[in-house]
């Protein structure tokens, strides 16, 4: 069953001492701090995976747009030179 944002699971992290002590003196939550730098992470490994799954397509589309001009250009109400 896939977690919803709302479901939390603990895990435990390792970071150096003076990072968790200069955090802790600023009353940084480190969970949250760790949880969204994975998402971060997470969304930056799909956009890099989505991108080299469809390379091929982007290139050929590129080539088309290259070749033919972009779709509907000739209606394109804002004109960037």
């Amino acid at each position: 069953m896939p977690q919803t944002t709302s479901e939390k699971q603990r895990t435990n992290i390792t970071i150096t001492a003076a990072n968790l002590a200069a955090a802790r003196e600023f009353g940084l939550n480190v969970s949250a701090i760790s949880d969204a730098a994975v998402a971060e992470a997470v969304r930056a490994a799909k956009a890099k995976a989505w991108a080299h799954e469809n390379a091929e397509a982007i290139t050929e589309r590129r080539a088309w747009i290259e070749t033919n001009g972009t779709p509907l250009a000739d209606l394109q109400v804002l004109k960037i030179d």
